[in-house]
């Protein structure tokens, strides 16, 4: 008989264990499978979640942490790796308060422990992105015999603004108030806080800019007061 999959991971909605698909809050599915064991998932109380999908198929000893979430459309899918036999093993997916998902995403962890995907607070995300911890394959150099690929993480920042169809690749770095123009593909790190970055692959287009959630009812009429930092 095969052990419960809420026996062998840890499924957390605030401070209760979840021990059935039932305890699971509205708008939250957990895949497993067979081979699926020593995860731990934190759910945050007071979000609004709404098709998240949390699949620990490829997953063994992960750490998922979701904050308090608004999933206004789309949804959001979290998953794992398996290649060539080998799992995503010891990695880790977070994403923090206050973050809004107005269409589809899907995040890809890392295989490699230690190595992961952070994303911060406040930060908004259109429809049609992919965050991907893992090239899934090796890419190397035939000369040095180097891997070009190594994953390192992806680190997305608080209040960070990511356009319709952006691609978030495995070494990105986005710093605090920065802003990911429509099918941009970011794949290096970048340090300047309050960047515009754009383009395939994305460069820093321009700094010193800030983003609200709010479009201006006087179309800009009137200058925004420079927000303290």
């Amino acid at each position: 008989m095969t052990e419960d999959p809420y026996s062998r991971n840890e499924i957390w909605y605030g401070s209760s264990r979840v021990l059935s698909s039932s305890d699971l809050p509205d708008g939250v599915v957990i895949n497993f499978h067979a081979r699926s064991s020593g995860n731990s998932v934190h759910l945050a109380e007071g979000a609004r979640y709404h098709n998240v999908v949390v699949d620990l198929g490829s997953a063994i000893d992960c750490v998922i942490t979701i904050g308090k979430i608004r999933v206004q459309f789309g949804g959001v899918r979290i998953s794992f790796v398996s290649n060539a036999g080998r799992c995503s093993t010891g990695t880790f997916v977070k994403i923090g308060d206050d973050c809004v998902f107005n269409g589809a995403m899907h995040i890809i962890g890392p295989l490699t422990a230690e190595v992961g995907v952070s994303i911060g607070r406040d930060c908004l995300f259109a429809s049609g992105i992919s965050v991907r911890g893992s090239s899934h394959h090796g890419l190397w150099d035939l000369e040095t015999g180097s891997l070009l690929n190594p994953e390192v993480g992806i680190d997305i920042g608080d209040h960070v603004w990511i356009g319709d169809q952006a691609v978030v690749l495995n070494k990105a770095r986005i710093p605090n108030g920065s802003v990911v123009a429509a099918r941009s593909i970011v794949n290096k790190p970048f340090t300047e806080a309050h960047s515009l970055l754009a383009g395939a692959p994305a460069a820093a287009r321009r700094s010193g800019v800030d983003w609200t959630h709010e479009f201006p009812l006087d179309n800009g009429a009137a200058p925004r007061v420079a927000p303290q930092r």
